[in-house]
């Protein structure tokens, strides 16, 4: 019996980090077709100020009233069972970001990312390293919809439940299947000829096994195996054969020798990609991320937030 805690694949409370620039557009009506498909209940809207103003109680409400402004151009089309709320908060970008987080028990944070900014690609590796809960990164121009999902798998129990979480994203928006890869890296290929095959032929197996324990509600798999020794390379190269428009993929990977999906290649695919990626924490205590958010918070004076 699985003893894993059991997730629908929906998020309650939806962090989603703005700017104030143009470009918050874009990240709001993705955010939108994911509240308005039934996969977001509330949306928490948390713009933080890089710069030491004073603790004012009239400024904080005005910045807070002008984001709302905002962000209702955007999300007033919603449903009102969609809450939205709205934070200022001051001081460094990533703790204050895990904070709000941590604070608000947030399930997701959806970021938008450029792929020209360095600041933001590490915001964007280092949140999915510390934050207690999923990641959805959002390059900037990506199109609000969701027809083609990927989710890389090993196997593991944390890719048994991105898995899961890919299928409900699919199903609230209509997508009929799921694509699903394997990147597998066999040292012993060139043993003799037919060895591929002979892999494949168990990754097969292995795929059915894995997809008949999990509670996809009819999902159909489409399988995908790739030999590299770079995966995340082999899941960008799968993501655009598909013109998938939507990576889903756990944490962490089932071991080393696996060569798959470590904590690394999620990072890395996240990063690097040019569609959305969905990086799914799977639920449960995580001391030792709360712990790091602790340590990173001894470093700064108390009292630097705007109380939201």
């Amino acid at each position: 019996m699985n003893s894993q805690p059991q997730f629908s694949g929906r998020f309650e409370r939806a962090l989603v980090g703005l700017d104030r620039s143009d470009r918050d557009r874009g990240l709001l009506s993705y955010v939108a077709m994911l509240a308005g498909a039934g996969l977001i209940d509330e949306i928490q809207c948390v713009h933080i100020v890089p710069t030491a103003a004073a603790d004012d109680s009239v400024e904080r409400d005005e910045l807070r009233a002008a984001l709302k402004v905002e962000t209702d151009r955007v999300l007033s089309a919603l449903p009102a069972s969609v809450r939205v709320t709205h934070e200022i908060r001051r001081g460094p970008l990533l703790d204050k970001l895990l904070v709000a987080i941590a604070e608000n028990r947030s399930d997701v944070a959806l970021i938008g990312h450029r792929q020209d900014h360095a600041l933001r690609r590490s915001l964007a590796r280092r949140l999915a390293k510390l934050a207690p809960c999923s990641i959805w990164l959002v390059p900037d121009g990506a199109p609000a919809a969701i027809t083609r999902i990927l989710a890389p798998i090993d196997f593991s129990p944390a890719a048994g439940h991105a898995l899961r979480v890919a299928a409900t994203v699919g199903q609230c928006l209509g997508v009929p299947e799921l694509h699903a890869i394997h990147v597998y890296f066999d040292e012993a290929r060139t043993t003799y000829e037919g060895h591929d095959e002979v892999i494949r032929g168990r990754e097969a197996s292995a795929l059915a096994g894995f997809v008949h324990s999990l509670e996809l509600n009819d999902t159909r798999i489409v399988p995908h195996y790739r030999e590299a020794s770079h995966p995340a390379d082999a899941i960008r190269r799968v993501a655009d054969e598909i013109s998938a428009n939507l990576v889903v993929m756990g944490t962490r990977g089932r071991s080393p020798s696996a060569a798959v999906l470590l904590g690394s290649v999620a990072q890395e695919t996240l990063v690097a990609s040019r569609v959305p990626v969905l990086v799914v924490r799977a639920p449960g205590p995580h001391v030792g991320l709360f712990r790091a958010l602790m340590q990173r918070l001894w470093r700064h004076e108390p009292g630097v937030d705007f109380e939201s």
